[in-house]
């Protein structure tokens, strides 16, 4: 084809094992030593005033417990051929299913031609642990009635974080910027020539392949992809405290956390550079949570009923409850390469046009799944910060009482319960333009539960 001279087609590249043919039999040369610094800082201002700060390097790890060894070759699939005319005959019963044995795992005996014409992925030559820089600095004040009060800043800055990156990708001079679907590109991309390397290989088994796939680099393999360790992330917080430390049978917490969490780690594109940067998918601008633990004031030792008769205070004493409430936002969202027909900052309905049918305004969106875009570059974002799921509420509640049956035997009984509002929080909507859920939500967290235990301890 003219895009591609035959001068010009070369397939190089192909799989090399760790052990074979002089390679080391380490995965991958990792980084040895690392240097992880952390300094902290207690200052008292005034009586009950004091400042704290804080700074860290810590590292995400490599190795099998974030990695997964690359098993390609050394794995392989035996299918069951039970007939080759469609139940006339029979080749195998549920007795022999596979009369002739299973296929031999072939190692790395196929060399470069390992996963030829399928996906592959590899690790790269040098792999270094993703640091991750923390630092903080706020103030506390001690409040009276042992209440205490803290405000802090808190911040993270990560790099070197691992991407996953697709090399098999179609050069960016092919694919179209049109913002409508763009159907002369994709019928240029698609037409299908003979393929060259049918016959080569068993894993080649189609006569034809498509101009895009002969285009794209590494085309003797449907995908190639490995972590590129080109990620990036940052996180602003503040980060305030109110702690009433136990005394007079009770203690309370009580936090609040204003955050934005960025992170550069997908890319927009199979043919750009580097990852783009966006707002995370942890994401939640606000968060707040609040505890306490409160004593029951009847039985022994207790402000009321002191002198109880033992068998009533067995059964009315020394009982315990608390409770946890958090609330926070929602996850943002994002529509894939969505086409808009209208005003792009009325998506987000009001609070109170919003319910599980219609969740944002879904008719500023193209809906026509003859529209959709393809074989183009990407320029919408990967998420939306104005336009998010459902928040996140939950109380949660519990009780619990020790009875002592001797002095060295206990049983502890305890009664949770989760939701106790039985509040309905919804899960994420359909953003998919050209579903028939398109704007709805299906889901929800579950409803209010109940869980109950005896403990004996001795």
């Amino acid at each position: 084809m003219p895009q591609l001279p035959v001068e010009a087609f070369q397939v190089k590249g192909g799989v090399t094992f760790a052990g074979v043919g002089g390679n080391s039999r380490n995965y991958w040369n990792d980084q040895g030593i690392v240097w992880s610094p952390r300094i902290g800082l207690a200052y008292q201002l005034f009586e009950k005033t004091v400042f704290r700060g804080g700074y860290g390097i810590f590292y995400q790890p490599n190795g099998i417990l974030r990695t997964n060894s690359i098993l390609s070759g050394f794995t392989r699939s035996t299918p069951i051929i039970a007939t080759t005319n469609n139940g006339v005959n029979f080749l195998t019963d549920l007795s022999d299913p596979l009369p002739t044995g299973l296929l031999p795992v072939l190692g790395a005996s196929e060399g470069l031609a390992t996963t030829l014409g399928q996906g592959t992925t590899f690790f790269p030559a040098d792999r270094k642990m993703a640091p991750s820089q923390r630092f903080s600095f706020g103030f506390q004040q001690e409040m009276p009635q042992g209440y205490m009060v803290e405000a802090s800043y808190v911040g993270n800055r990560a790099s070197r974080l691992p991407v996953t990156r697709q090399m098999s990708f179609i050069p960016r001079e092919y694919l179209s910027t049109s913002p409508v679907r763009d159907n002369a590109t994709i019928n240029f991309l698609s037409q299908n020539f003979t393929s060259p390397y049918f016959g080569l290989h068993p894993n080649f088994t189609s006569a034809n392949i498509s101009r895009g796939a002969l285009l794209q680099r590494y085309p003797h393999f449907s995908n190639v992809n490995f972590e590129d360790p080109v990620g990036y992330s940052w996180y602003h917080s503040l980060q305030t405290r109110l702690e009433k430390r136990f005394s007079k049978g009770y203690t309370l917490q009580a936090a609040y956390t204003w955050s934005k969490a960025m992170a550069a780690n997908t890319f927009l594109n199979a043919v750009d550079d580097m990852p783009y940067e966006t707002l995370a998918d942890i994401d939640r601008a606000h968060r707040l949570t609040s505890s306490g633990i409160y004593e029951l004031p009847f039985g022994k030792g207790r402000r009321y009923g002191t002198n109880m008769p033992g068998p009533i205070n067995f059964f009315l004493g020394g009982w315990q409850v608390s409770g946890v409430w958090q609330y926070q936002s929602g996850a943002p969202l994002g529509f894939g390469q969505a086409l808009f027909i209208g005003d792009s900052s009325t998506i987000a309905l009001p609070t109170d046009q919003r319910n599980t049918d219609k969740w944002f305004n879904t008719s500023v969106f193209n809906r026509n799944s003859q529209q959709v875009l393809a074989s183009n570059v990407r320029t919408a974002p990967l998420r939306y910060s104005n336009i998010r799921a459902d928040s996140q509420r939950r109380l949660d509640l519990s009780a619990n009482k020790t009875f002592a049956i001797t002095e060295k035997i206990k049983m502890i009984f305890r009664a949770d319960t989760f939701n106790a509002r039985n509040e309905v929080v919804l899960r994420n909507p359909n953003t998919d333009p050209i579903s028939s859920a398109f704007g709805q939500v299906t889901a929800q967290e579950p409803p209010r539960s109940w869980q109950f235990s005896l403990n004996l301890r001795f």
